[in-house]
């Protein structure tokens, strides 16, 4: 392990928490709008219908550039593709309504982002012990970025690289090389911490990184921390945590 010029940082369940149960509780918003807005849709029906194409669609693309059903890079464009076929499933083939889905599905997920606890003066304190801090996260650049936006993070970081932008995604070493590059630094010069072993853990010990730090939230076992043999360096419960190794 070598000193800290730099610090990458995972998105979603790393900076951003934004879980499961936030997430069907977007949805079945959502669902519920429209068929109050319709008066002849099931709402539990069309929720499990899209949470069902969703997960299909995301599962499938795990680790790699995430491509919408219609061929597009948007995020939107993704959601989009998920709700029409969601409600043409349950025998509505109106791309009005999709897009009235979207809308409504976009002010939802942006009304339950939240960045954990911790995370706000961990990236205050690192101003002090670092040279820059960058994100890195696997998702389409719009919708990230949308995220990024709207929890206030743009104005805390030095860059964010994200896959559907850069054509790369974690656990390629690429995606971290680039964030190096970016930041005029070796990828020995910098860290990165993560929620997955799979993603960021591998990613970041095959990338030459001067460290891999696993960020352990929920005090997983270490038979569920993922598929991959990559060990890391660190592993903390709190953002809190790394403040004090770097």
């Amino acid at each position: 392990m070598r000193s800290a010029r730099a610090v990458f940082l995972d998105l979603d369940a790393t900076i951003v928490d934004y879980d499961d149960e936030s997430w069907l509780d977007t949805v079945q918003d959502v669902c519920d709008a429209l068929a109050r807005s319709t008066g002849d849709l099931d709402a539990e029906l069309l929720a499990r219908t899209y949470t069902e194409v969703c997960l299909s669609h995301w599962r499938a693309a795990e680790g790699t550039v995430v491509v919408s059903p219609s061929g597009s890079l948007s995020g939107f464009a993704i959601w989009r593709d998920h709700w029409q076929s969601a409600l043409a499933a349950n025998g509505h083939h109106d791309d009005h309504l999709a897009e009235l889905a979207v809308e409504r599905y976009t002010q939802a997920r942006a009304a339950r982002y939240r960045l954990f606890d911790d995370v706000v003066d961990c990236l205050a304190a690192l101003r002090d012990r670092v040279d820059a801090v960058a994100v890195i996260t696997n998702g389409p650049g719009d919708t990230q970025r949308h995220k990024v936006a709207v929890t206030g993070l743009d104005r805390r970081i030095d860059t964010i690289v994200i896959s559907g932008e850069v054509g790369v995604a974690k656990p390629d070493p690429a995606v971290f090389e680039l964030a190096a590059r970016r930041l005029g630094l070796p990828p020995a010069a910098a860290w990165h911490v993560g929620d997955s072993l799979d993603n960021d853990i591998a990613g970041a010990r095959a990338a030459g990184l001067g460290a891999a730090v696993w960020l352990n939230r929920t005090g997983a076992s270490p038979t569920h921390r993922g598929v991959s043999t990559a060990e890391p360096d660190h592993v903390i419960t709190s953002l809190r945590d790394l403040v004090s190794l770097i």
